[in-house]
């Protein structure tokens, strides 16, 4: 195998794949933007280990990274198409996001209450599938949360991921992932779950509506003493139209113990969805900044909706129609494909409105963010 470092230059080949221009640059590498020659396809291909024999730590994170992201198939999860070695280099190949990273966005400023709830909805869902398999993301923030076309999100990153339990990953006391979004016992280097995520997701919401992060700091210290001790200022106090309920949502997100947060991605989400807000229009999004932490295109193509809004709306109605148990069922089970657990609420709420099977299965549809994968849940509707 060759020693010779690869030329990692737009218009080079890497094997099959010809760079295309350099998305981004992080602490561990680059980000570019490749044309697959034999299929035509845009991907994005990571390349993290320039030297393979200088750094361990790096080797077993980036291989860390793409065993986890191996094993998570949801519709807001950044997939993982390949892996390969070239020369002394690792790369990973990626699914490829047209959109703009959440942190480029809000360098405009706080979003929309609605669509900061939208993303949030779909940032949990994600979390949810990688929670049911063992998989805490550990760096949850807005440089790893990517809005694509049609808004929908796309989680990405999971290079100090870890499986429940692992102690790997707070070996010598060292804390990881970025301080202003980390939960007060990851910051501690303390042994964390899922819970930890949902704190970081919280502290993300916090910072989308207010435009402003959840504690203040410029050292180390001063951040952990913040996640630590100091309440974060409630929401409505930088939003005064915001919805109370969504207010007390985020200040549970953001409790110091795990035990007094949401405990699960899936309570998280259910809470939010109560709020009714992922039915009203999104505002289109302010042009954003190109950010060099991310594997998106530097390119912004916004839907002024979420495609919900393409269905007719019903009218409310003060009788529920008598489904069959069975047919409920098969539709919960054909959306988690898509949805993930929320399927089940998302069915039981439809149910109470809709008058035949279409009308059910549409109003579901419309919860599914990709029109690909919106007719393939339609066309397994009962006739």
């Amino acid at each position: 195998m060759s020693s010779h470092p690869l030329q990692l230059q737009v218009g080079s080949f890497i094997g099959d794949y010809e760079i295309v221009s350099v998305v981004g640059q992080g602490g561990m590498g680059k980000v570019f933007k490749v044309r697959n020659v034999l299929s035509d396809r845009i991907e994005a291909m990571k390349v993290v280990l320039p030297d393979l024999e200088g750094s361990g730590e790096l080797v077993e994170r980036f291989l860390r990274e793409i065993k986890v992201v191996a094993r998570l198939e949801h519709p807001n999860i950044a997939c993982l198409r390949t892996a390969l070695r070239v020369g002394n280099q690792v790369l990973m190949v990626m699914e490829f996001v047209e959109g703009s990273s959440l942190s480029a966005m809000l360098r405009g400023g706080q979003l929309d209450v609605t669509r900061a709830v939208n993303i949030t909805l779909q940032v949990l869902s994600a979390l949810g599938h990688a929670h049911q398999l063992g998989v805490v993301h550990r760096d949850v923030k807005p440089a790893n949360i990517l809005v694509g076309v049609g808004e929908q999100v796309k989680l990405t990153d999971f290079g100090i991921a870890s499986r429940t339990g692992d102690p790997r990953l707070t070996a010598a006391g060292t804390a990881v992932g970025s301080l202003y979004y980390m939960s007060p016992e990851q910051m501690k280097a303390e042994s964390v779950d899922a819970r930890s995520d949902l704190y970081s997701v919280g502290a993300t919401l916090y910072e989308m509506v207010t435009g402003r992060r959840p504690v203040p700091g410029e050292s180390f210290y001063s951040i952990l003493k913040a996640h630590s001790e100091q309440k974060p200022i409630p929401v409505v106090e930088f939003v005064p139209k915001m919805p109370p309920a969504l207010s007390n949502i985020i200040e549970r997100s953001l409790e110091k113990t795990p035990q007094a947060r949401f405990q699960s991605a899936e309570d998280f989400r259910a809470a939010l969805m109560t709020l009714g807000l992922e039915k009203q229009p999104l505002e289109p999004p302010a042009e954003a900044r190109p950010d060099p932490e991310t594997s998106i295109s530097r390119s912004w193509s916004p839907a002024p909706t979420m495609m919900r809004r393409t269905f007719p709306k019903t009218t409310s109605r003060t009788e529920s129609k008598a489904w069959d148990p069975v047919m409920l069922e098969n539709a919960r089970k054909n959306l988690a494909v898509y949805i993930g657990p929320m399927a089940k609420v998302l069915v039981s709420r439809a149910a109470k409105t809709a008058r035949t099977t279409e009308e059910l299965y549409r109003t579901l549809a419309s919860e599914i963010a990709e029109p690909s994968d919106r007719e393939k849940f339609l066309r397994s509707q009962p006739f």
